[in-house]
């Protein structure tokens, strides 16, 4: 009690008072960056004023619902077409970038995506894409805690075990009594429950404890001779059905005895999983008491995602340093943020060959580790595609980038700013870009009338695809 007391009495950055505090605008916006893909006016409307824990209840709680707007056909050879995700890859890839751009709760999709690097699975590896669309939609049920308040992480990777994607991927349906292949044995420990070692840099499994999982995991075959209809099945005659010794325990284990021991039993699990779920939202490690206090409630909830993601998201370090933003947008969450603010959608295959070029296809992760966060999403090459997809887009017709006639740098400077979602910037790039826009006023050039139709243009691609817009 004394550690969740401790906790309330920390200040909200920007806000006043504890975490009951009333969130401002910057406070809001950063929730929905970090929840999802950036705030709305809706959004800052509806939340400004209210707490921190009332707003997390309500996103918590918030309905899944329908894709807003009608889908996406694409232009393809001078003609209007559908996505079909089961024929390409680039499709499969567009058709979850248009389900972020529409979603009416951004915060399932970030789940959904959390939960794909975390369960990494390569589409080149894993055959037919339907596979990977199932997939999908099983980390989107779990990530789905309206519908599934009482989802657990223990059931989460009992499924994705089981799941056709997995076993492919990791060679599992061929996994058999007589040559029991320990792919899915190392990654359910190293990558998917426990880490290598604990925080006193104990290891946290042996290699015999791999061998053994490795024999408890056998026995699981994929029918998809339709690829529409696939059936994942357990061969008892291809099960190691003999005694197994899984950290220092013996029984006749199986895939469910494994998952129980990795995620209730092992003293490890609560702190790996936690520490992940952490830092999806919130870029400082907790604090001790703050880790200590997760621990309890996952543990005391039975591994269950939603008490633990509720206290993460409360947390008064979610809204740590507003004026100094300290998380990097993962290349998907950008470019998502992107297309919201501008209010556009997919008309043609760009986004797919433009995320890739940042560092982030979907289905694609580089490895079972799947991609790496933070300042790896930022080099010479990522930095100049980001820019670059926000120019790509400032093309399109739709988009009013003319000065209006006698307008004035600080009235350009607002209207850019409000067409593009308000998005925060850093006093320096504020003044730099308000100064910018009000020389242009005072150019008396032959080329002045070619600037002020440039202005607009300018002035958005710096608020949306500068340094500035990088971070949340």
């Amino acid at each position: 009690m004394a550690i969740a007391n401790r906790r309330r009495r920390i200040r909200i950055p920007g806000g006043t008072g504890g975490t009951q505090a009333r969130l401002k605008t910057p406070n809001v916006d950063r929730l929905m960056w970090r929840t999802g893909f950036g705030p709305s006016d809706a959004d800052r409307n509806r939340f400004t004023g209210r707490s921190l824990s009332s707003v997390v209840d309500e996103l918590l709680k918030r309905p899944q619902g329908r894709l807003v707007g009608p889908p996406p056909v694409v232009d393809r050879d001078g003609a209007k077409q559908p996505l079909e995700p089961t024929e390409s890859d680039t499709d499969l890839t567009l058709e979850w970038m248009d389900r972020c751009i529409r979603t009416q709760n951004p915060l399932v999709e970030r789940l959904t995506l959390f939960f794909h690097n975390l369960f990494a699975t390569q589409r080149s590896e894993v055959s037919p894409p339907q596979l990977m669309i199932t997939q999908n939609q099983l980390f989107r049920r779990y990530a789905d805690l309206a519908a599934n308040p009482g989802a657990t992480f223990k059931d989460l990777v009992a499924e994705v075990g089981e799941d056709a994607a997995m076993l492919r991927f990791l060679d599992g349906e061929n996994s058999t009594d007589e040559d029991p292949n320990e792919n899915y044995a190392r990654e359910i420990c190293e990558l998917f429950c426990l880490g290598t070692v604990d925080k006193r840099g104990v290891p946290n499994y042996s290699e015999d404890d791999i061998r053994e999982i490795a024999r408890a995991t056998t026995g699981w075959t994929i029918d998809d001779e339709d690829p529409d209809d696939v059936k994942v099945e357990f061969d008892p005659e291809r099960f190691d059905s003999s005694p197994k010794t899984i950290f220092g325990k013996t029984g006749n284990w199986d895939h469910r005895d494994v998952v129980e021991m990795v995620t209730t039993k092992h003293h490890a699990h609560p702190r790996f999983i936690i520490t992940k779920l952490w830092h999806e939202f919130i870029a400082t490690p907790p604090p001790d008491a703050t880790m200590a206090d997760l621990i309890r409630s996952y543990k005391r909830s039975r591994t269950r995602i939603l008490p633990v993601l509720r206290e993460i998201l409360t947390d008064p370090l979610m809204l740590e340093s507003p004026r100094e933003p300290n998380m990097i947008k993962p290349p998907v969450v950008f470019t998502v943020g992107v297309m919201r603010a501008l209010k556009l959608g997919i008309e043609n295959n760009r986004l797919d060959s433009l995320t890739n070029a940042m560092g982030q296809r979907l289905y694609h992760p580089p490895t079972v580790a799947g991609w790496d966060p933070g300042i790896a999403w930022l080099n010479t090459n990522t930095a100049i595609a980001r820019f670059s997809m926000v120019n790509r887009y400032l093309n399109n017709e739709d988009l009013d980038l003319d000065d209006d006639e006698g307008e004035t740098g600080a009235q350009a400077f607002k209207r850019a700013w409000e067409s593009v979602g308000k998005p925060w910037m850093s006093s320096g790039a504020r003044s730099s870009l308000l100064f910018y826009a009000k020389q242009i006023d005072k150019d008396d050039s032959k080329d002045n009338e070619n600037n002020r139709r440039q202005r607009l243009r300018v002035l958005r691609s710096f608020m949306l695809g500068g340094p500035d817009a990088q971070v949340m």
